[in-house]
């Protein structure tokens, strides 16, 4: 085998066996109970559980307090902020017994200047907690959204992110997006769902976001796996839409109209350090530079980054707490906007 078709199958494992991993935890964490009381709760167990993982998808958050959905049986729970269960049902039953412990102040909304941060496509919202951790100690309250993203469409996940901004009290000031990956085309979607509708609008409170890795472009990975059986088992319906769906699904996204920067991961940037061979130009293993751009960003920011850690480096996080808070990854002077005729260079 020669070298090239050796490192060609090594990014196909490397992407499956990451893949798999994320997964295999969620398996766990199915519950079949599908019974929706309306007027009381049932008997609970206070359960520590996973969180959420790829079944579970928040539709309300207060205070590290949320209320989630099951993406296959459709019944809701109510998890505090260790994630262990304190009610389960209909959502109805779930907001009345949340609803009592803000009333007796055990659970204290959020307010003032809030990070909204979503995980990418077969992770959970583990993967962005180094990312909130962070964001916490530089004075923001984060909102850790937890969704389905193999289980569901992006349309269900832009949805229920709604039903999240929805929820936060006017006590929030300012509504800020950090997304890795997938995260970022579900930020992309609600922003469109709200362009295209008459009877719900953009929340006026949102201020920036940063993409971390973003596919704007769509995944050329994901078109190669396509075929893959493994790979339509486990990244499910949000990642036939990154492949074979992707023409569908991009007519149904926005650029967003408020500021953005965006961070690509460039790792085989010198001859010691590989890059992906099945994609074109410099990449992050996963998503190439040029899938992650999307003309109107104010600020694009190159490094030499691995897709599904990036959101853990320590510059990564101090450059998304900048522009979150100046709107510059590094300097106002070192901004590298992204327009319509830079991105038409870059395709020439």
């Amino acid at each position: 085998m020669n070298l090239n078709r050796r490192k060609s199958l090594l990014a196909c494992i490397a992407c499956l066996a990451i893949c798999f991993a994320s997964t295999s935890i969620g398996a766990q964490e199915v519950d079949s109970k599908n019974t929706q009381p309306e007027s009381k709760s049932n008997y609970n167990w206070k359960v520590a559980t996973l969180g959420g993982t790829q079944f579970w998808t928040d539709v309300y958050v207060v205070g590290g307090w949320r209320i989630q959905r099951n993406s296959y049986w459709g019944h809701y729970r109510l998890l505090d902020d260790q994630n262990v269960r304190h009610a389960w049902g209909s959502e109805k039953v779930c907001r009345a017994d949340l609803q009592s412990l803000i009333e007796a102040k055990k659970v204290i909304p959020y307010a003032g200047k809030t990070v909204i941060v979503l995980h990418g496509l077969c992770r959970s919202w583990k993967s962005m907690s180094p990312m909130a951790n962070h964001l916490e100690t530089k004075g923001y309250q984060v909102v850790n959204f937890h969704y389905a993203s193999t289980r569901k469409e992006v349309s269900d996940h832009a949805r229920q992110l709604r039903s999240v901004i929805n929820g936060l009290p006017k006590e929030v000031t300012e509504i800020n997006f950090v997304g890795h990956s997938l995260g970022n085309i579900v930020v992309r979607h609600y922003v469109a769902d709200c362009n295209k509708s008459d009877t719900f609008e953009l929340d006026k409170r949102i201020n920036r976001m940063v993409m971390l890795g973003p596919p704007n472009q769509g995944s050329r990975m994901a078109r190669l796996l396509k075929s893959s059986v493994a790979f339509k088992l486990v990244a499910g319906a949000s990642g036939a839409q990154l492949s074979i769906g992707w023409d569908k699904l991009e007519k149904n996204l926005a650029t967003p109209k408020f500021e953005f920067g965006i961070v690509a991961g460039n790792y085989g940037n010198d001859e010691s350090s590989w890059s992906n061979i099945l994609l074109p130009g410099p990449d992050d293993f996963t998503v190439s530079e040029k899938e992650a751009s999307l003309p109107g960003a104010i600020d694009f920011l190159v490094k030499p980054l691995l897709h599904t850690t990036m959101m853990h480096q320590q510059d990564v996080l101090e450059a998304t707490t900048r522009f979150l808070k100046s709107g510059h990854f590094v300097s106002a002077e070192k901004m590298n906007p992204i327009t319509s005729e830079s991105s038409q260079e870059d395709k020439e």
